[in-house]
């Protein structure tokens, strides 16, 4: 089976005033499809960087110097910003730690799923109602009207990061990218995401990418494990086969912290 994503030696630089800061350098992954991929390694490793490059949706002092970034035999690289925002949302989907600070407070639940599905699908409102309701209740929100008809400030952190899947899932896309998306909850709801997350893969056919500095998720979750350290991808490995005998020197460190606490 061939990758549906593969990035090859990437490199992301950062500008602050006069100096440069490389974030990515000659990073490399790829996901097939319908494979769980996790991405990890510690604070300021890259990970997200890299995620955030697939789509170009990095900071404004942020450059991509070279690369290749290839999306179902599309070079993302070589799109231009119109073609890259029929690509965001529909065809590459992402989900982010603190759903609250990407959902608009002014909006309800609903009226932001329904803009997605009438943006890429073309749907009136009736259509895009139903469908809204349907996606709330795949990813396990049971009163799906009421929190249709909520703000962001209204719901719990882990209702709106469900609210935030079905948004991201509104379009059916090949790749769902998830960072760090349950830091900030606790291990009961934790749980529930993750396994709402593999059970929507299995069901929906899309691959996901999970970036985490949490081996503990990445043991539960991951066909294959990228570890980043220093802006670089330092091992690769299946998801078995890594936490058998890691080779890079930073994997053992990260595996000798997860065993001392079973979690970092």
């Amino acid at each position: 089976m061939g990758n549906l994503l593969e990035i090859k030696n990437l490199k992301v630089e950062f500008h602050l005033d006069e100096r440069v800061i490389t974030a990515v350098d000659g990073a490399y992954l790829n996901i097939k499809e319908n494979e769980v991929v996790v991405l990890a390694g510690e604070s300021g490793s890259g990970k997200t960087i890299t995620a955030l490059s697939i789509c170009k949706i990095l900071p404004r002092n942020a450059h991509i110097v070279w690369g290749v970034i290839n999306l179902a035999g599309r070079e993302m690289l070589c799109l231009n910003e119109n073609e890259l925002i029929k690509i965001r949302g529909k065809d590459i989907a992402y989900i982010f730690q603190e759903p609250v600070s990407f959902l608009n407070p002014v909006y309800t639940i609903g009226e932001q799923i329904i803009e997605v599905i009438k943006l890429h699908q073309g749907k009136n409102k009736k259509e895009a109602y139903e469908e809204t309701i349907d996606l709330l209740k795949k990813v396990r929100i049971w009163e799906a009207k009421r929190v249709f008809q909520s703000y962001p400030h209204q719901l719990s952190g882990g209702l709106n990061q469900r609210a935030f899947i079905a948004m991201s899932l509104a379009c059916n896309p090949k790749l769902l990218i998830a960072d760090e998306p349950t830091t900030s909850l606790d291990v009961t709801i934790e749980k529930e995401i993750l396994d709402l997350l593999l059970e929507l893969k299995n069901k929906l056919k899309f691959s996901l990418l999970f970036i985490t500095h949490n081996l503990s998720i990445a043991q539960k979750i991951a066909d294959r494990i990228f570890i980043m350290y220093k802006g670089r991808v330092v091992e690769e490995a299946d998801s078995q086969e890594l936490f058998k005998s890691a080779k890079h020197f930073h994997t053992q460190e990260l595996l000798s912290a997860y065993e001392r606490i079973g979690r970092i």
